[in-house]
């Protein structure tokens, strides 16, 4: 049986012991250290090289980003916190999933048989935010009417057809269906030219719209499934003249 090495970095004993209970279920794990602080995971890191590091963010002297961004080359990260608000910015380090403590052992063994697929699969950690159209199967002179992009560790297809409107999140932008929302590093003005099709309007520095999707228009705000979008006071009459020029208003 192929055996996989794990550390654990957490300031908190209870946590620690916790975690080390968790693998210990797991016959194919192997806890090799247990660290109390960033300042000496550094240091075990460079003499283990382990393939899972299980890592909390809050931590004294330095935290577990911190510790992240000083690795030239990452283990598969599973973050353990319980703080929610750090899940985007453990994605843009690609960090492989994001536990909330108190953890249970089955979304644990979740985030583990994760990480185990990872390894297996031989990925690295270099972000791979956009994969273009031109690398899918079109016939020439075809534009192509989707797009792929990188979410959750997957390349998730993404049909022009299928989005309801995108939002921007910082750094990140979410990409709304009717099915799920797709979370992705890439800038909205990277997308804004992606879709420069007649299908789609920027109606606000934070909303770009699927024209075709809104099921009305009322005081600024333009209605899309459950979500009432605002459109900004410099995009208005733009964007009304725009409905009218795509034949879809009086």
């Amino acid at each position: 049986m192929k055996k996989y090495t794990c550390i654990v970095v957490d300031d908190e004993s209870l946590a620690r012991q916790l975690l080390a209970v968790h693998l210990a279920k797991i016959p194919n794990l192997e806890l090799v250290a247990s660290c109390a602080d960033a300042v000496e995971a550094r240091f075990v890191l460079q003499q283990h090289q382990p393939d899972i590091l299980f890592l909390d963010i809050q931590m004294p002297d330095l935290t577990g980003f911190e510790l992240l961004k000083m690795l030239t080359k990452r283990p598969a990260t599973i973050l353990t916190t319980a703080f929610s608000e750090y899940a985007l910015e453990g994605f843009e380090l690609d960090v492989l999933d994001y536990l909330l403590k108190p953890i249970e052992f089955e979304r644990f063994f979740k985030a583990v048989s994760k990480a185990v697929d990872w390894i297996d699969r031989g990925q690295t950690l270099v972000a791979q935010t956009l994969v273009p159209p031109t690398l899918a199967p079109v016939e020439a002179n075809q534009k192509a009417d989707y797009f792929f992009v990188k979410s959750d560790y997957k390349i998730v297809k993404v049909i022009f057809a299928d989005i309801l409107y995108i939002e921007a999140l910082q750094k990140y932008v979410r990409i709304h269906t009717p099915t799920e929302r797709i979370v992705t590093l890439i800038s909205m003005s990277q997308l804004d030219k992606m879709l420069e099709t007649d299908q789609f309007y920027r109606i606000h520095r934070s909303f770009i719209i699927n024209l075709e999707k809104i099921e009305h228009i009322e005081g600024h705000q333009v209605r899309i499934g459950k979500a009432n979008l605002p459109v900004s006071k410099g995009q208005w009459e733009a964007f009304l003249e725009k409905i009218r020029k795509k034949g879809l208003g009086w």
